[in-house]
């Protein structure tokens, strides 16, 4: 595999634009998908894949270790998806309790592999992908590593289990007021709060992918995507099938020859928040933003009924998520979700911005 490192980095070195050295490098824009002052190097999947055939050839290191050593170091891949809704949108996103939209969906992340999506040379395709919630239909048969390694133009995970952890950005806050106060300023009994989820490609839905657009209109060819959001399907939060309507029972009494209308679904969201899904609640009764950054690692073994457990509730956080569980449970493909939520009359989630960041072992 050796005699593969020249041509991968005379390819990169072709691919780098030349930037004259008085050129001043130019303002990111707000919706990009780096942290310009992070201070911190993201290596790419070729980077990582150099530095481990280095390794293993110059200085003779076992690949085990090797791998082990990567992961003391964090040394992954990871993808980046957000959105600012103050930048992109000029407004908050608001999410009201015990209103048609007190389950809102937010954000959603590249599949845990791939670093972003072919295709997505624009600002509006990007956001079509990442902001846009697929419609509930029941899973079938879920794509294979091997459909995903073939998208990619770099090297994959080799394990079945590649997450090594996921990164959740979220600046929010309530409708700053509630009745009583004695839990104000604290996380209890607070009724806006952030879910993640989880959803697979189907393989039927992504062979003949034409759009990353969930509709049924056509769109031109140069808009097709291998990935298109209406093949994907929803692993949590569940769905159930809803009844049907007295219009399509009259249609099937009018013709007993003509096939049965598509069922239809709806997703269930639970009134509370779910403890092995939540991410974070909002401070009760607290109208200043703020900032949460949430991990959750493979390396995580905290038991929901613990102390520690009951540590993360106090921060606001679901217990059931410290066990690392979710992370390690994750699959080349799968792709991981947020969103927001708000209950009963009142209640407001203000949401200014969304980040999620899954890294992974290559």
């Amino acid at each position: 595999m050796a005699h593969i490192v020249p041509n991968l980095l005379l390819t990169r070195f072709r691919q780098m634009p030349f930037t004259p050295q008085n050129h001043e490098t130019p303002e990111p824009r707000p919706s990009d998908k780096t942290d310009a002052d992070d201070g911190t190097y993201h290596p790419n999947p070729i980077d990582i894949v150099v530095v481990r055939i280095m390794l293993i050839l110059s200085v003779k290191l076992p690949p085990d270790l090797v791998d082990a050593i990567f992961d003391y170091a964090e040394y992954w891949a990871h993808s980046t998806n957000a959105i600012d809704y103050q930048a992109e949108q000029q407004e908050l996103q608001r999410i009201c309790g015990s209103s048609r939209t007190e389950d809102k969906f937010l954000l959603r992340s590249y599949p845990v592999g791939l670093t972003g999506i072919e295709g997505q040379d624009t600002l509006s395709k990007e956001l079509a992908y990442d902001t846009q919630e697929a419609t509930p239909l029941p899973r079938g048969t879920d794509c294979d590593a091997k459909y995903f390694a073939k998208l990619a133009k770099y090297p994959t995970p080799r394990l079945l289990n590649p997450a090594r952890k996921v990164v959740f950005k979220i600046k929010s806050h309530d409708q700053g007021w509630a009745g009583g106060n004695e839990d104000r300023g604290t996380y209890k009994a607070s009724w806006t709060w952030f879910e993640a989820g989880l959803e697979k490609f189907d393989a039927a839905q992504t062979s003949d992918a034409q759009s990353t657009r969930d509709t049924p209109q056509e769109t031109p060819k140069s808009d097709s995507s291998a990935l298109p959001v209406r093949a994907l399907r929803a692993v949590y939060p569940k769905i159930e099938q809803l009844p049907k309507s007295d219009d399509d029972e009259n249609k099937e009494s009018e013709d007993e020859n003509e096939s049965e209308p598509e069922a239809k679904y709806k997703y269930v969201h639970p009134l509370e928040g779910q403890p092995e899904w939540e991410i974070q609640r909002n401070l009760r009764a607290v109208g200043d933003w703020q900032e949460h950054v949430v991990t959750w690692s493979y390396l995580d073994d905290i038991k929901a009924e613990s102390d520690a457990g009951k540590v993360l509730d106090d921060q606001g956080r679901g217990r059931a998520t410290g066990d690392g569980s979710f992370v390690r449970s994750l699959v080349l493909g799968d792709v991981i979700t947020v969103w927001g939520k708000a209950r009963f009359p009142g209640w407001v989630n203000c949401v200014d911005s969304v980040k999620v960041e899954v890294y992974w072992a290559v």
